[in-house]
């Protein structure tokens, strides 16, 4: 008889606590339940605690991917929030599908698990072996960038996480930065452009290229490998970048290295190129750097906008524009982080070696 009337007050527990449960829903429309909202978070994959950062919420994070310390490198989230990642716990080494240490999760007890992950696979494997609730996030294929994804991911998990007014916030920019450049760049005509150098998995050279690339999307143009209708990243082998032969290379700088041994090695053909002959190749900010940096995505569609059409562009300081936008996505000035070693933003020119020239 006792055991009946725990049984049942057990299952009234069960029922109270359910009825008391907010409903949320992920990128992909997964329900999610969550009985409070939650304080204590983990971010794993690709562009996982890039999004705590832009709603303001890295105090919840109680762990870190080890990527975070050991490369933090070409991610203006990582310069702004470093400190904070240095403290945490990892349970994970980081990168695409890495599994993480479920022991570890299972002993800091998490409210929440925000994934990037194309893997559904592992994300059922982290839902079943921890029985914690995971949102997955997505904004783009890997490498790639979706803006009407990325706001949709944006708006559900400010959501979850209490940070409405600041997604909120960051829409209304993103919406007046789409709407800067689209004016901007109105009526204006498609040179041949081409953008190289795009991180992959890791930095690559120039022949790293994608179809869709975002900054040339905002300011209406198309590169000269465009042929579909979705973001993807491709690579291209040196006879079709010679075939294509563009007026404008746009270079990102974190794959310049990779670019600077090829050039050395193969000189006379970077050489017979109309950009290099013309002196119309240029360095970015790093766009994908464990996925795509979304503020850099903005900032780097102005410099390429200042380099095509500098009447539209003519009152534009593209250091404080970049700048305005760094700070908007993550509330704290860090510009300066990536003006140590100046490489981006720069006219590529060559005589004896490679040279980067002020613009």
């Amino acid at each position: 008889m006792e055991t009946i009337k725990i049984n049942c007050l057990l299952f009234i527990f069960f029922l109270i606590s359910n009825s008391f449960c907010e409903i949320y829903y992920d990128s992909y429309g997964k329900k999610i339940e969550l009985p409070k909202t939650p304080e204590k978070i983990i971010a794993i994959g690709p562009g996982a605690a890039r999004l705590i950062s832009y709603l303001g919420k890295t105090e919840k994070l109680i762990a870190t991917e080890n990527i975070e310390i050991k490369y933090p490198q070409g991610r203006p989230y990582n310069a702004a929030y470093r400190e904070i990642f240095k403290k945490l716990p990892i349970i994970s080494e980081g990168g695409p599908d890495k599994i993480p240490d479920y022991e570890k999760i299972l002993m800091l007890r998490p409210d929440l698990i925000v994934l990037c992950s194309a893997d559904f696979a592992l994300s059922s494997s982290i839902s079943a072996k921890t029985g914690i609730p995971v949102f997955n996030a997505d904004y783009g294929n890997l490498g790639t960038f979706e803006l009407e994804k990325f706001k949709k991911t944006l708006i559900s998990l400010g959501k979850i996480l209490a940070a409405e007014d600041r997604a909120n916030f960051l829409l209304k920019r993103i919406d007046y930065y789409v709407s800067d450049l689209s004016k901007r760049s109105a009526g204006k005509l498609n040179p041949e452009i081409y953008v190289g150098g795009l991180g992959f998995k890791g930095s690559q050279g120039i022949l790293s290229t994608q179809y869709l690339y975002e900054p040339f999307s905002l300011l209406g143009l198309k590169s000269v490998i465009d042929s579909q209708e979705k973001p993807l990243h491709i690579f291209i082998d040196k006879e079709k970048l010679a075939v294509l032969n563009p007026e404008y290379i746009f270079l990102d700088s974190g794959g310049l290295d990779a670019f600077i041994d090829d050039y050395n090695k193969s000189k006379n053909y970077y050489l017979t190129l109309k950009a290099f002959k013309k002196r119309n190749v240029y360095t970015t900010l790093p766009y994908n750097y464990y996925t795509t940096n979304v503020e850099i995505v903005f900032a780097n569609a102005y410099f390429i906008g200042k380099i095509l059409f500098p009447e539209s562009f003519s009152d534009l300081n593209i250091d404080k524009k970049a700048a305005e936008i760094i700070k908007d996505f993550l509330g704290k000035d860090v510009y300066h982080y990536f003006t140590e070693e100046k490489r981006f933003y720069k006219r590529i020119s060559q005589k004896d070696e490679i040279y980067f020239q002020r613009i």
